[in-house]
């Protein structure tokens, strides 16, 4: 049986492939705010996988990737979210003191963490979608209930 982090890593892994999929489909039409905002979306997983390990992240929060580098960023970000969902209770309960973007000190919970990573992807991934349609391209669904159909 599948904890709600794991569920919502695996979600988010599932979610992130078929979006670059389709971005290298749509590579010579894709809109380039669409990378942008996936760029975005691996930062702030790497930045926040980074700072559950307690180290300093090699990216910043706005930096743009080449779509290739964007799937190795996914790749090392869910391997990383991977293992840290599989942890046992007691480290998802863990309280973990990071320092942000600003340089101010906060403490959050693993959990609630973890939540907030899953749940930024999900939005950007809404604005990119929005995007492809401006720009008269199908996105894809990437809902969660989607996902637990299949």
């Amino acid at each position: 049986m599948s904890t709600p982090l794991v569920q919502l890593w695996l979600y988010n892994d599932w979610a992130n492939n078929l979006l670059i999929e389709k971005m290298k489909q749509e590579a010579e039409k894709m809109p380039s705010v669409c990378l942008r905002l996936f760029s975005h979306i691996m930062n702030a997983q790497l930045i926040w996988l980074y700072r559950l390990n307690g180290e300093k992240p090699p990216v910043g929060v706005w930096d743009e990737h080449s779509l290739l580098t964007c799937e190795q960023y996914h790749q090392l970000a869910s391997s990383g979210f991977k293992e840290k969902v599989y942890a046992d209770a007691a480290e998802n309960a863990a309280i973990i003191s990071y320092t942000n973007t600003k340089n101010e000190q906060f403490q959050n919970s693993f959990g609630d963490i973890l939540l907030h990573v899953f749940n930024h992807g999900t939005y950007h991934r809404a604005q990119i979608a929005s995007e492809m349609r401006r720009n008269g391209l199908d996105p894809i669904n990437t809902d969660y209930i989607s996902f637990v159909r299949i």
